[in-house]
């Protein structure tokens, strides 16, 4: 039941236009640190590690990350119940995005990546 700092990952590509962040090893509830993705009009989630239960995407348009709800994919699927590797589109619009790992959740770490054509 710990929040999961997240972590900026460098890469040759970094700048305005492109970040790529990082949270590891979620455990069973376990939520990530709020990240800022207000700026970047494409996000993409990678999910990796031992599931054993369900991770959702969350975001929030409250600046003060009150109240998050489920996101989805391009296709309107819920980002919701992912309980092995996946790379997904986020479809949503959102001030912050976190991961929210369910019960029985033991080792997943949560690659995002932005960008933006600004």
């Amino acid at each position: 039941m710990a929040v999961i700092p997240w972590t900026a990952v460098s890469t040759p590509h970094d700048g305005v236009n492109v970040k790529l962040i990082k949270w590891l090893a979620l455990a069973a509830n376990d939520t990530g640190q709020p990240f800022n993705v207000a700026a970047y009009s494409d996000k993409t989630v990678q999910l990796v590690g031992t599931f054993g239960g369900n991770v959702l995407i969350e975001g929030s348009l409250d600046p003060d990350g009150a109240v998050y709800t489920t996101l989805a994919d391009p296709q309107g699927n819920a980002l919701s119940g992912i309980a092995s590797v996946r790379i997904e589109n986020i479809l949503e619009h959102c001030y912050l995005l976190r991961p929210n790992a369910g019960a029985g959740v033991s080792a997943v770490d949560v690659w995002l990546l932005l960008s933006s054509t600004r």
